[in-house]
């Protein structure tokens, strides 16, 4: 069976992944950047969710290239439903 592109442990999703995790990161440094971001409630609660989101991002990222490595898919169905539930 063929695997589909961008499926977990795929080269083509540890690219996808590092890609989410650089732009996330960017455009949390960007936001930061402004100084009066704090005068509007919902870019606050932007720049939260992209703090959010950069950690959870590095995290798969690594989950990612761990299984591009080691050539297979996790045997734990929970390892799995954590990645498609967070994502």
């Amino acid at each position: 069976m063929e695997p589909v592109p961008g499926a977990l442990g795929t080269s083509a999703s540890l690219a996808l992944r590092l890609g989410q995790t650089v732009f996330s990161a960017a455009s949390l440094l960007f936001m930061c950047l402004d100084v009066e971001f704090y005068s509007y409630t919902s870019f606050s609660y932007l720049v939260t969710v992209m703090g959010l989101v950069t950690p959870w991002s590095v995290s798969l990222a690594l989950v990612d290239a761990y299984f591009v490595f080691v050539k297979g898919l996790p045997r734990q169905p929970r390892v799995l439903l954590v990645v498609i539930v967070g994502d």
